[in-house]
């Protein structure tokens, strides 16, 4: 990966770009999209994103770089900064669906890149990462291993809470066509929806992990 792919700071040209590229990359994979398509969407005139990143294939690594970053380095911050297990999954809950919200092509995108090969997209993620001093798993892990240990949950393997958590978050918005069909006030009360699905997400997880009593295990 190139020097251009590390960068952290981007201007609002860029970032129009991203948004754009984002759209067409999760709708038509990277090889069916077109430059031009990716322009029109974004408003610009196609010479500036080559200007910016010289091929499409800098252009798709590029987009990867800044959704992956954006997401894992902002939520690594926050769930460090939370002292207790309960804010740790709060903030996670609030802040993955927050992203998915602001950016609803992501999942699809993810997906289309794994399809292409999970073992390049692996290699990818983790070249990404590697910057960033602590991971979400490893972040997560701590948090939940010392509430376990102050007895504000019980006993569980974090890996498997972890994953219950981003795929309940995940799959609403990934299947969001046929949950606004089964159930259409998902779609015209959206906002009012996600913030109840938010509560709904904490409460099952959260107090589905306390400590039961012995007469009910």
């Amino acid at each position: 990966m190139d020097n251009h792919v590390q960068k952290t700071q981007y201007s609002e040209t860029e970032e129009k770009i991203f948004v754009a590229a984002l759209e067409e990359f999760s709708k038509k994979g990277r090889s069916g999209a077109r430059m031009q398509d990716i322009a029109d969407r974004a408003g610009i005139n196609k010479a500036l994103i080559h200007y910016y990143f010289r091929s499409k294939e800098k252009l798709y690594e590029e987009v990867f770089t800044f959704v992956i970053r954006k997401f894992f380095y902002r939520l690594s911050e926050f769930l460090s900064a939370e002292e207790t297990f309960e804010n740790t999954l709060k903030t996670f809950i609030d802040k993955y669906i927050d992203l998915l919200e602001d950016q609803p092509a992501l999942p699809f995108l993810l997906l289309r890149d794994v399809s292409e090969g999970a073992d390049v997209f692996r290699e990818r993620v983790q070249k990404l990462l590697l910057p960033l001093p602590t991971s979400v798993p490893q972040v997560f892990r701590e948090k939940f291993i010392t509430a376990v240990k102050r007895g504000e949950v019980r006993d569980d393997d974090p890996a498997q809470v972890l994953i219950t958590m981003i795929g309940a978050c995940l799959f609403f918005h990934v299947a969001y066509p046929i949950f606004s069909t089964l159930f259409p006030h998902a779609r015209t009360q959206r906002q009012q929806f996600i913030a109840e699905r938010k509560e709904h997400l904490f409460n099952t997880l959260y107090y589905g992990l306390q400590v039961r009593p012995e007469s009910e295990k």
